[in-house]
């Protein structure tokens, strides 16, 4: 079924779930989520004496062939993950509405 606008039902589905993907996301981060363990240099630490490593997170992105990290402070894991995995979804749903463009284009029905 073709809608108004001449967008398969297909295409309107995936509009519709990217505009609600927008209403509803606190955040979009195009990036990974890394995890570092290093050692501080203090002979006296737990990661000296215990060989427990300090562990923290960053964000990380490449672009323009240059890696990018930003450190995380604590407590902010769950809602950086959160921005990834919802960058992740809309991007999907943007690859759908491109393919949907391209089915158009091929078949004439610009």
């Amino acid at each position: 079924m073709k809608h108004k606008k001449g967008l398969s039902a297909a295409d309107k589905a995936a509009r519709s779930r990217l505009h609600q993907l927008l209403e509803r996301a606190d955040g979009l981060a195009h990036g990974s989520l890394i995890r570092m363990a290093r050692r501080c240099g203090n002979p006296r630490c737990r990661c000296a004496t215990q060989d427990k490593k300090h562990e923290s997170w960053y964000l990380g992105v490449t672009e323009n062939r240059k890696t990018r990290m930003k450190h995380l402070p604590k407590g902010m894991e769950a809602k950086v993950r959160r921005w990834t995995e919802q960058y992740q979804m809309a991007r999907k749903l943007l690859d759908e509405i491109s393919q949907e463009a391209w089915k158009r284009l091929e078949s004439g029905n610009v």
